[in-house]
Order: structure tokens, then sequence, then C-alpha cells
């Protein structure tokens, strides 16, 4: 046993981490009826409800009434570090060449945001407030975490729905800071620098006045953003948030009250329409912009890139065109999309003879 590694892979240029710790091989399996029925998210015993703080590592940040004590009950959102992350706080990066191939030690930060007390709640169920909570809590832990020269980028993913263990019922949010910035984000980061060297716009604020003016895949806005089926969607009724003024840093954003509200309209929208799917929704924001200075990276960052959430939905697995070519292949049209969750009809599942 030993600590993890991040790899690069010469081809394509795309890092790896790869586990040194033995996991249980059965862990990456479980068939749709044990999905199923832990769907139900039924449980007697889950360590991130309330009253069982004891069983969870000690809290990095949590909001809670000034008279209660850190890591006891009555709190209403909880962070703490992952039991088992795959990337470790202490340590450096030890950059370094094994033959011809490139290797990081795995230096970097895995926290979880747990957003209620009560399990088998998810976010489109919480009052306005609570999601509020939420939003300052993700907002708190960027700003922490940014402050080490070690980290390039926080990205912080939702899962719900796949794997098979109690908790993932339990409505929580990874909190994952990186020495590497990820390789999708770093393709936005790159195209939207392109588009603002040649045009002096933001991309993404072309986007969303492209997008204001043809209407046809706007999905809901109220005041200070906007929720849209992107053009050219990865995947079956894909969405993503957008604040319509131009921002490059989520916690930047002080509009988290207009940010719930249609996180959750869009989130109820998403649950109901397609009758309660797999989803994974991602925050790309900023990366660590002090990092990137000492390096000469992003000098014109905080006027091109444009941060956001996007939301896809896991209806079906890849096909082999996908694995093998990169390309996403995606049956329902974004133009489709946005009808059916605008007008918010449940989709059933054909049932079988």
């Amino acid at each position: 046993m030993g600590i993890n590694q991040f790899r690069r892979n010469p081809v394509t240029g795309q890092w790896s981490v790869i586990i040194q710790n033995e996991y249980d091989i059965n862990d990456l399996f479980s068939n749709e009826q044990t999905r199923k029925s832990k769907k139900t998210g039924d449980s007697e015993h889950c360590q991130f409800c309330g009253g069982f703080e004891t069983e969870t590592p000690s809290e990095i940040f949590s909001i809670r009434p000034n008279n209660t004590r850190k890591d006891d009950s009555g709190w209403s959102v909880r962070v703490i570090p992952d039991k088992k992350p795959f990337l470790q706080i202490y340590g450096d990066l030890n950059n370094r060449g094994i033959g011809m191939y490139d290797v990081l030690d795995g230096i970097g930060a895995h926290e979880l945001v747990i957003e209620t007390t009560e399990h088998n709640l998810q976010l489109y169920h919480f009052p306005l407030k609570q999601i509020e909570h939420v939003l300052a809590a993700y907002r708190e832990r960027i700003l922490d975490l940014k402050k080490d020269a070690r980290f390039r980028y926080v990205l912080l993913h939702k899962n719900y729905g796949e794997g098979h263990k109690e908790v993932l019922f339990h409505s929580h949010t990874h909190i994952i800071a990186t020495p590497i910035t990820p390789t999708r984000v770093k393709t936005e980061l790159m195209n939207s620098m392109e588009h603002y060297q040649y045009k002096e716009r933001c991309l993404f604020c072309d986007i969303i006045n492209q997008e204001l003016s043809v209407n046809e895949r706007v999905i809901q806005e109220n005041e200070k953003f906007l929720a849209l089926a992107p053009f050219a969607s990865r995947s079956p009724f894909e969405v993503w948030i957008f604040p319509k003024a131009h921002e490059t840093f989520f916690e930047s954003n002080r509009e988290h009250t207009q940010l719930a509200t249609i996180l959750k309209d869009i989130l109820q929208k998403i649950t109901t329409t397609l009758n309660h799917p797999n989803f994974v929704m991602v925050l790309h924001s900023g990366p660590n912009i002090a990092n990137g200075r000492l390096r000469g990276y992003w000098k014109t960052l905080e006027k091109d890139y444009h941060w956001h959430i996007e939301i896809t939905p896991r209806l079906r697995g890849f096909t082999s065109f996908d694995v093998g070519s990169g390309f996403h292949v995606n049956i329902v049209s974004p133009e489709s999309a946005t009808r059916i969750l605008r007008e918010g009809k449940t989709i059933s599942a054909k049932q079988e003879n």
C-alpha cells in the first residue's frame, strides 16, 4: 500500500488517478435490482444523518446555530473529510518521471458537503433557505481551499443514484481540490481564451445572448440566472445553468436566493419529468488564479471565463462509438429536451410484456 498517484497518458495528455490501496472488486458491481431497491433510501443507520456525528471524521466547516458545538447535533450543513479520500492533503507533489512517463503523488483535498440532517431528501426537496445554506458552504470551502498554492483547481460534483451505498441517498456533494486542472475544464478554459483573443468577448456571454435571442433551448430563467439545453448537448436532457451577468468565479456570486430558486426548479423538472433518473451535477468555476499567475497562466481569465453548473441525467450507457471515438451520441435533441422539460409532463418507461 502506498500513496495514490496522478499518471499522465502521453498519447492523450490526460491524467488519471491511480489508486494504490486494494479495493473489494465486488464494490464495482451492482445489478439493477439492487440499485432500484436502494433508491427507496430507507436506512436505519446512516452516518450522515443528524445524531451520528461521532461516526464521521471531525467537521471542517458547518452552518449551525451559535449555541451548538462542533461535531454535535443541531447543524444545517456540515463539511467533513472523506473517510477514504483518493487524494491526501499532506505532502509534496513529488513531480517525477518513471521512464518516459510523468507521475505526481496524489496530493489534494477530498471533502463531503452533507447538505441536510435528514435521510432520503435531495436538493429539490429542500426549502430555499436550506439550498442557500448549501451554496454558502460551497462558497466558503472553495475560498478556503484556494488559499493552498498547491491546488490549481477546486471541483464540486454531486452524483445521485449510481452505486449502492446507503449514504448515496443522503444528499451530499464532493469537493475535490487538485494540483492539475481537470481536462474538461482545461478545454473550456482554452476555448474561452481563444474566443476572447479573437473577438474580445466572453464565449459564454455570447452563448447566453444567442440563446436568449432565439429562445429555442431556454428552459427557465429568472432575473439573475438562465437554464438551457446546450446546443451540442452530450446526452439527453443535459442542462447548464449560468449567471446572466459575466462572472468568472462562483465564489464571487452572492445571489444565492435566485440561484437556489432556479436550481430547485430545474432539479424538480428533471426528477418529475424523467421519472427520478440518476444524475450528475458539476460546478465549473474559474481555477485558482493565484496559482495560475505564479506560472504566467490565464492572463485574460477574468474577462473570458464564465462559471456555470452542468446537470447530466444518466439515462443510458455509452455506445462503443462514444467510447472509441470521443463523439457523444445524443438520442434526444436539445430542442426536444427543452420542450419536454418546459411542459413538465412525466415520461414513463415502457412496460415490458
